[in-house]
């Protein structure tokens, strides 16, 4: 006998991945970028297995608050030209905001030039579904 244990905010991540990622193909088909960027335990199954399905390159950026050994705040993938952020879904825009300053600062570190397109929300609770919103009419805590 097993018991399946819930996240609720993370079932989606967990659970339908799959469907995640049949549905970010979708979704994402007419974007043009070259990276996926995102934080956080969900975004850490996400994201390496939309880039893997979509043949795209990842950044996972560590909370700041993760005092583990692997450091806070530290960026591990391969960052092009043009990435949208990748979340479970946007309220305040403080996360997302957080991964564009850590970005920035690191395509200045290593004198590159790279562009935020938008951001995907792979679960959307709206009638609406999962959906892409571009930089320019994000809807969502951030003023563009």
């Amino acid at each position: 006998m097993s018991t399946r244990l819930r996240t609720y905010y993370m079932d989606t991540a967990l659970f339908d991945l799959a469907d995640v990622i049949e549905t970010a193909k979708e979704r994402l088909a007419e974007v043009e970028f070259d990276t996926l960027v995102g934080t956080g335990f969900s975004g850490g199954i996400v994201i390496p297995a939309l880039a893997l399905a979509m043949g795209k390159k990842f950044v996972l950026i560590r909370k700041e608050t993760d005092d583990s050994h692997h450091g806070g705040g530290q960026l591990l993938g391969e960052l092009g030209e043009r990435w949208i952020f990748v979340d479970d879904f946007v309220s305040s825009g403080r996360t997302r905001n957080r991964v564009i300053n850590k970005i920035d600062d690191a395509a200045r570190d290593y004198e590159m030039v790279t562009k935020f397109v938008g951001q995907y929300m792979y679960v959307n609770y709206s009638e609406e579904g999962p959906q892409f919103e571009t930089a320019e009419n994000s809807r969502t805590g951030y003023n563009w």
